[in-house]
């Protein structure tokens, strides 16, 4: 049996559709199960225990580059089974114009009452579930039934190359040497950016976080601020708390996650003490690769935490914290008219401190 599953859209999306394939591998254990997906997440997929292979295909190209693309991928792969579980509807529509005989997966848009024959209607607004657990109901249109008491043997999995990763450390720690920061240290990575429009802590906040750590327990970390150049506008404020902050002089590195890939940048991130973000693609990451992790997260119904969080939620290793409020909205902030307004600055720095504390178990 050929199965393609299409999830073409952002980091965090397509791990949390990876327990798909675990289900599927364990219902057809002889499958040839392949994904397509958006170029910057093909890294996610090397040496995967599941997955046999996956494709890269480009979203936002012209139609004339996905049509050749998708012929070049349905030349290769003839699926059986073809499953939408979020991204580009048109590979939907070629999937029914190349005759595939299942075509399941999320029935949502006017696309896929079109171009599905098994799709499943799920109102994922209304937040329920996880969306881990909302794309393995997706497999109820072919008669594969999800015990949620299993829920974590289908957990998400990234293999991270071992030689690679002990060649590319040796690296890091010449390039932290380089930059007068003292490599010996262990790693706390601090991602300040995201995309989308989640709600995120303020940009000073993390400096501050880091200011109040390394005065609290100097001299024990290396403060890694991880970033891409979309993240440009993140970086402004924790820039410019750091910058008055002497106590940090070699202390703090940048780390453009870009310039050498994501894969090196998993590989370097998978040996960190420990990770603070918001809700983004790294935050899974981090969550898929056993780090330490505190997730900030927006009170605002389609981003909570129910949905949106870690798939891994054990309090040894992954924290989530959330304003206190109570947000009556489902999709975006009301902005001035709610009461709470600006509820992210409700979370404080010692909220954040202290969730960290208690994960690398350090004495208060």
């Amino acid at each position: 049996m050929k199965i393609l599953i299409n999830r073409t859209d952002a980091i965090g999306d397509t791990i949390l559709t990876m327990p798909i394939a675990a289900r599927l591998r364990e219902k057809y254990p002889d499958a040839d199960i392949r994904f397509i997906i958006s170029p910057i997440s093909v890294p996610l997929f090397e040496n995967h225990p599941i997955v046999n292979r996956v494709y890269s295909y480009d979203k936002k190209a012209s139609r004339y580059k996905k049509l050749r693309a998708l012929t070049q991928i349905f030349t290769d792969f003839t699926p059986d089974i073809y499953i939408f579980a979020g991204g580009d509807q048109f590979i939907s529509f070629f999937s029914w114009l190349k005759r595939v005989k299942i075509r399941s997966g999320l029935k949502s848009r006017w696309q896929s009452f079109l171009f599905l024959n098994k799709a499943v209607r799920q109102k994922r607004s209304l937040v329920t579930m996880h969306e881990s657990d909302y794309n393995i109901n997706l497999l109820r249109s072919l008669q594969i039934d999800y015990n949620a008491r299993k829920r974590s043997s289908y957990r998400p999995q990234i293999n991270v190359d071992t030689d690679k990763r002990l060649a590319e450390i040796v690296e890091f720690k010449d390039e932290l040497s380089s930059n007068g920061l003292d490599s010996s240290k262990e790693n706390i990575f601090i991602h300040p950016g995201m995309t989308g429009h989640t709600l995120n802590w303020s940009s000073r906040n993390y400096g501050r976080l880091i200011d109040k750590m390394e005065r609290t327990y100097p001299d024990k970390y290396n403060w890694i601020i991880s970033h891409t150049p979309t993240d440009s506008s993140f970086l402004v404020g924790i820039r410019e708390h750091i910058k008055t902050c002497k106590h940090l002089d070699g202390k703090v590195y940048y780390f453009d996650g870009s310039i050498k890939g994501l894969g090196h940048y998993m590989r370097i991130l998978s040996l960190a003490a420990a990770f603070v973000g918001p809700s983004t693609g790294t935050l899974h990451i981090a969550n898929t690769l056993n780090i330490k992790s505190v997730g900030i997260y927006s009170p605002i119904k389609v981003q909570s935490t129910l949905r949106w969080g870690p798939f891994d939620r054990d309090l040894s290793k992954t924290r989530l914290v959330i304003p206190d409020v109570v947000c009556g909205e489902q999709f975006k902030c009301s902005g001035a008219s709610c009461p709470y307004y600006e509820c992210m600055s409700k979370i404080e720095v010692q909220d954040i401190m202290n969730e960290l504390i208690s994960l690398l178990n350090l004495e208060k």
